[in-house]
């Protein structure tokens, strides 16, 4: 018997307009710890663990609980990322300059900082904006 495929989400729950994950959400596994956005500001993540064939329609309700500005949510697997922006969604493939650039570019509408949007990083290092750069799983 195979393992189920998983994506892992994460959120900042200070994103989302009720503070809450979306239902679709409800009965995952979730992780929870505090962060310092940028080293300056308190926030919580929350990460996720979702089945793969579930990671679009749960990225689509995360689009719709964002708040309108300054932030998104992400879902990874080794290969490919769902970005969720505030009632929009990009896919970025791993080590496609494109599709990243696309993302960055949707994110600047929101008015997202770039420092915020180092996408291809994040494959490797949970937070690229850390200063102590945590690694992956660590």
């Amino acid at each position: 018997m195979s393992a189920t495929a998983t994506m892992r989400a994460v959120v900042i729950t200070e994103s989302l307009t009720t503070r809450a994950l979306p239902a679709g959400f409800n009965g995952l596994p979730v992780r929870r710890y505090q962060h310092d956005l940028d080293g300056n500001t308190p926030i919580e993540i929350c990460e996720v663990t979702v089945p793969t064939d579930q990671a679009a329609a749960l990225a689509l309700e995360l689009a719709r609980a964002l708040e309108p500005h300054l932030y998104y949510a992400h879902l990874l697997d080794e290969k490919r990322m769902l970005i969720a922006f505030p009632h929009t969604v990009v896919t970025v493939d791993r080590d496609d300059q494109a599709t990243l650039d696309h993302a960055r570019q949707v994110g600047a509408l929101f008015h997202i900082p770039a420092s915020q949007m180092r996408f291809a990083e994040m494959w490797d290092t949970d937070h690229p904006d850390d200063p102590n750069g945590q690694k992956f799983g660590e």
